[in-house]
């Protein structure tokens, strides 16, 4: 904390000890020095004019003198003062240019000169740009109105009265040194603030550089624990999906859909949790799939009827008769993520009543199908000044939300980030008790391919009979999942616990597709694949690899291309998702 100097401080140290700033302090050391030197001017002409009896410049010097003494005190007492300082000490010195020029010497010489570049220089270094500029052509005015006029602008019946020697040639050397220590004060600053920039700018790229390793840490963390969660859940959600696909009876079958509802609701939270970093760091693009829109939607609702079941609540689909069996490009992932989000939301927040999800075609023509989403609640509902609020990240509608219903605060944050990448933006009409509408449009192109090209079929038909399959896993409880998944599509692949094995077993016998986990011991994917790539044989070395990986790690796409693997799937995988990325093309 600053403490103020005393009133009848007379020390410039004392005051500078108040200042931090470079400029500022160099500012006072300006005005310091120009109001020092000129009452030494003033002592000498009082002294000079005194001897030659030049009672016009000793009533001036006199005024001075005391003048510069009250500013000099003023400016000691407080910095604050130190711009009313300034303007006064301006105006002195255009007084002493107008007089000099039109008064006294009544002619321009070198004392007047000095006046008129002292000015300029002392306006621009302690004032900004605009007072210097106008101060300056002042002080010039009378020098040109002077060469241009001459005489004509003497004042009639009043001698030239210059100051008598020796003053004369003392305050010509003494304006001399004060220009001199007025650059070197200024320079000095100038050179002090470059300094502090750099030391700022060196603490700077340090903090820039320690952050960057943060993020890399924190971006390693991530995909590590990412991987630790999304193993163990792929086997959970893929031994329910094979499960469900059984005979059971009533009470078995409600007991799957509730393991698969939260295995998949689990799923859900940390895909937020991963996507959230990703949106925050602008690394998250839209992928563009051909699937059918309709078919999309109703494929994530159905694990949102079941959630509405589970409260007694109706849950409502309606489809544009127009959108069905359309053909769209789009990112499917991202499109169930934002309706998941949006109805998981108004089923938790509604009590009794209905939710529904609606879509409607608002324009259609040969390339582009315009298409409302609205997601329509008789929940709780939102006051106007919370609307805003809601898509804000970890934040909710009340601090009471987040204890009588849960959730992160993330969902709608993530919905309202994932729309702007689809070049759209969420809407919400609400009201407290009245429910809550929340709405979007989305423009998707027209799949111009031929339309069973995006039908996936019955899982019964799914028959890999004819492919040769290398699995590189090294989660026991995955070889198992994947056992039972090509059991039931008539293959049974060889497995590698590491990428090693894998090279070892590429080398010994060809085969069509390797599914490839990215994290094995000893060798991990990337090196496998690279060493199978690299292989003399091209049967060997060309054989297609798909990635199996639980990790969200940066340029993970990138990597994995990079590396010369085909394709990915990131686990835990829907099993048609599986089927389709052995049977689909090399990309």
């Amino acid at each position: 904390m600053e403490t103020p100097v005393s009133f009848l401080n007379w020390s410039l140290h004392k005051l500078l000890k108040t200042e931090g700033d470079h400029f500022h302090k160099a500012s006072i050391k300006i005005i310091f020095c120009l109001l020092a030197f000129s009452l030494i001017k003033a002592s000498i002409v009082i002294g000079v004019a005194f001897h030659y009896q030049q009672d016009l410049q000793l009533q001036r010097a006199v005024v001075m003198l005391v003048i510069y003494t009250i500013l000099l005190k003023f400016l000691l007492a407080d910095k604050a003062n130190m711009r009313v300082v300034a303007h006064v000490m301006v105006w002195l010195g255009l007084l002493l240019i107008w007089s000099n020029v039109f008064l006294f010497a009544q002619s321009i010489n070198i004392l007047t000169l000095q006046f008129v570049f002292m000015l300029i220089l002392g306006s621009f270094c302690i004032m900004n740009p605009r007072f210097g500029i106008i101060y300056s052509v002042v002080a010039t005015l009378p020098v040109i109105l002077h060469l241009v006029f001459g005489s004509k602008l003497h004042l009639e019946g009043i001698s030239p009265n210059e100051l008598a020697s020796p003053g004369y040639e003392m305050m010509v050397v003494l304006n001399f040194v004060t220009i001199v220590m007025c650059h070197y004060l200024f320079q000095q600053s100038f050179k002090s603030n470059i300094e502090e920039k750099e030391a700022l700018n060196k603490q700077l790229q340090v903090a820039v550089k320690e952050a960057n390793l943060a993020a890399e840490s924190k971006s390693e963390f991530l995909s590590t624990m990412t991987h630790e969660l999304r193993t163990p859940l792929n086997s959970v959600i893929g031994i329910s999906q094979l499960l469900m696909q059984d005979s059971h009876s009533r009470e078995q079958e409600v007991s799957l859909q509730i393991l698969k509802f939260s295995a998949e609701n689990l799923y859900s939270l940390i895909n937020n949790i991963l996507d959230f970093n990703k949106l925050g760091s602008d690394k998250l693009d839209l992928e563009d799939i051909p699937v059918h829109l309709d078919d999309l939607v109703r494929d994530t609702c159905l694990g949102l009827r079941f959630q509405a079941q589970q409260k007694e609540i109706d849950f409502v689909l309606n489809i544009d008769e127009a959108i069905n069996g359309r053909g769209i490009i789009t990112d499917p992932t991202r499109i169930t993520q934002i309706i998941y989000n949006l109805a998981g939301n108004a089923i938790k927040f509604t009590e009794q009543g209905s939710v529904s999800v609606d879509l409607k075609v608002l324009r259609v023509n040969e390339q582009i199908l315009k298409v409302r989403f609205s997601v329509i609640d008789t929940g709780i509902g939102i006051s106007a000044d919370k609307q805003e609020a809601i898509f804000e990240s970890f934040t909710q509608a009340s601090v009471s939300t987040a204890r009588n219903f849960g959730g992160t605060g993330l969902g709608l944050a993530i919905v309202k980030r994932l729309l702007l990448l689809f070049d759209s933006g969420i809407q919400v009409e609400s009201a407290p008790g009245a429910g809550s509408t929340f709405y979007f449009d989305i423009d998707f192109k027209l799949h111009q391919g031929p339309a069973d090209s995006l039908t996936e079929g019955p899982e019964a038909d799914f028959d890999l009979r004819d492919l040769k399959i290398l699995v590189a896993e090294d989660n026991h409880m995955n070889r198992l999942l994947l056992v039972k998944v090509f059991a039931r599509w008539n293959n049974k692949p060889e497995f590698a616990v590491n990428g090693q094995e894998a090279i070892d077993k590429i080398n010994s016998n060809p085969y069509d597709v390797v599914l490839m986990d990215l994290h094995m011991p000893l060798v991990d994917g990337f090196e496998a694949a690279r060493a199978i790539r690299a292989m003399a044989d091209p049967l060997r070395s060309g054989v297609r690899i798909i990635a199996l990986t639980a990790s969200v790690s940066d340029n993970l796409s990138y990597k994995i291309r990079e590396a010369g693997m085909d394709d990915f799937l990131y686990k835990p995988f829907k099993l048609n998702d599986l089927y389709l990325k052995l049977r689909r093309m090399p990309v």
